[in-house]
């Protein structure tokens, strides 16, 4: 998974002539989703379930908060998104159904919406 990662990340790089800028510290050991927005890098963790807002240049986490999927403890945060000051997070079974919970960036719940 972190291979596929990587090349997923790398392989633009590489076929734009971009070059790599910055490299930062996770601020976990399972991030699982990356958002940008409100001037931060935001980093989702499968593992602790926290979304971690990061400095940009230092990589220090100025924000964080756990979500979690009220449904069933089986479900997994997967991959996060940001849009208008709402961060998207995933949750995924490993089957078909999806949740996505919405949460505002200091951390406050919004709501969800069940994907099938």
């Amino acid at each position: 998974m972190k291979i596929l990662a990587l090349i997923t990340v790398l392989l633009p790089v590489v076929c734009f002539g971009a070059s790599v800028v910055r490299t930062l510290d996770a601020p976990d050991t399972n991030i699982s989703g990356l958002a940008w927005g409100e001037g931060k890098l935001w980093a989702l963790d499968e593992g602790s379930s926290f979304i971690y807002g990061l400095n940009p240049t230092t990589g220090a986490v100025e924000e964080s908060f756990e979500v979690i999927h009220t449904a069933a403890a089986s479900y997994v945060p997967a991959g996060l998104a940001y849009q208008d000051g709402i961060l998207f997070s995933s949750f995924w079974n490993g089957n078909a159904s999806t949740y996505i919970y919405f949460y505002g960036t200091s951390g406050n719940y919004l709501g969800y919406n069940a994907v099938c």
